[in-house]
């Protein structure tokens, strides 16, 4: 942690906090908000999941971009703005065709994310990579929290659209904290070598397998958190302002567990055991949620949830770095993020349409199998990271 006593290192950590701030403050209030506008659990679905489709769509060319042109920040910069503009949008003109196209504009702010993984490993020396993205990790649920539990306060005072306003401020402070900090720009690479980056990446197995497991992982926290578990809190009479409290302690565990990974976790357990004992939990708890018979078992099963995401999920985004040479990393890392999005988006579009058509707690089944059955991969998806060449570049 003495690393972020480095100004640079501390700025850019705080604009990552703002960041996620950004793209996730109102989550808790959204998917009530958006049935209490008359839209049906399909249409719902499609809406929340606007964000991992224009994630999946454009993370892996902003990585490419990223490694062409060597200007880093300013795609930052350009994807803060989206956010900021559409959702004061939203506030004046709630409908369900301007939540979609703000949805679509986080993806865009979103599908940034691989800048700032890059540009944060480039203030430390290679060998801490890894230990780097453990370390930024610690933003998103830290952040997100943050956002939750200031939007809703300005929910539960000024009404749920409020909240809309808090991710374009905190998108405007992160846009101004920009220009403060020093970019390390990579040395230019030359056109064979920026098409080898991609076509290496395109051909290796290990990230694909990465990916598309990271992606199941993420589905549960995207399909119950943010879309099922708010909709069962209001079962329990759980007010749409208050559902922050909720989200807030599967955050709180998030962060501490992302925290943990590399001083405890890692050393305790290993990565591969680390990341099935999360595996297993979040699905065993995504099966359990729907029978919580009152709304403290759910505050626990939600904080063993968040524990058990942040375990996972921070060994996978250590891994996709995890001998890696620095030219390759923007490409890696875009497509990687590219993948793991579309569980962002088909999460919420399956527990849509599985509501639509069944009961909640098919929803919760579902996702929690798939959690639970996506675990086969680990140990080869291990042994394929494992097996990358020591000196790619």
């Amino acid at each position: 942690m003495k690393a972020l006593l480095r100004r640079d290192v501390l700025l850019f950590f705080i604009i990552s906090l703002l960041f996620f701030i950004s793209i996730h403050a109102f989550d808790p209030f959204l998917a009530p908000y958006i049935m209490s506008l008359n839209v049906e659990a399909r249409v719902m679905g499609i809406i929340i999941g606007a964000t991992g489709l224009a994630s999946m769509l454009l993370r892996f060319p902003t990585g490419i971009l990223s490694d062409r042109f060597r200007r880093r920040k300013r795609i930052i910069q350009i994807g803060l703005l989206f956010t900021l503009i559409a959702w004061p949008v939203v506030y004046l003109w709630p409908t369900p065709e301007t939540l979609f196209i703000a949805k679509l504009a986080d993806g865009v702010t979103s599908a940034t994310w691989v800048v700032y993984n890059v540009m944060f490993v480039a203030y430390f020396p290679p060998l801490e990579a890894a230990a780097a993205i453990a370390m930024l990790s610690v933003t998103s649920p830290v952040g997100t929290f943050i956002g939750i539990s200031v939007a809703g306060f300005i929910a539960r005072h000024f009404g749920a659209e409020s909240s809309f306003l808090v991710a374009s401020a905190a998108a405007l402070l992160a846009f101004l904290l920009t220009f403060f900090i020093r970019e390390k720009r990579p040395e230019a690479m030359p056109t064979a070598q920026r098409l080898s980056a991609v076509r290496t990446q395109l051909r290796d197995p290990s990230v694909w397998y990465l990916g598309g497991l990271c992606a199941l992982v993420m589905m549960v926290p995207f399909a119950t958190r943010d879309t099922l578990t708010p909709l069962l809190a209001e079962g329990f009479g759980m007010a749409a302002a208050s559902l922050a409290t909720l989200s807030g302690i599967h955050l709180f565990f998030y962060a501490l567990a992302t925290a943990l990974c590399a001083p405890f976790f890692y050393r305790l357990l290993g990565l591969r055991n680390t990341a099935i004992i999360g595996g297993v939990l979040q699905g065993a708890v995504a099966i359990a949620m729907p029978y919580a018979p009152n709304i403290w078992l759910l505050y626990g099963l939600q904080a063993l949830a968040g524990c058990a995401f942040g375990m996972i999920s921070t060994v996978l985004n250590s891994l996709i770095v995890t001998r890696t040479p620095a030219w390759q990393q923007s490409t890696r890392v875009g497509l990687y993020q590219s993948i793991y999005s579309a569980g962002i988006f088909f999460g919420p579009v399956l527990v849509g349409y599985i509501k639509y058509y069944f009961a909640m707690q098919q929803g919760f089944m579902v996702i929690g199998i798939i959690s639970l059955l996506s675990l086969l991969l680990v140990r080869h998806v291990m042994r394929m990271v494992n097996a990358r060449p020591v000196a790619e570049g």
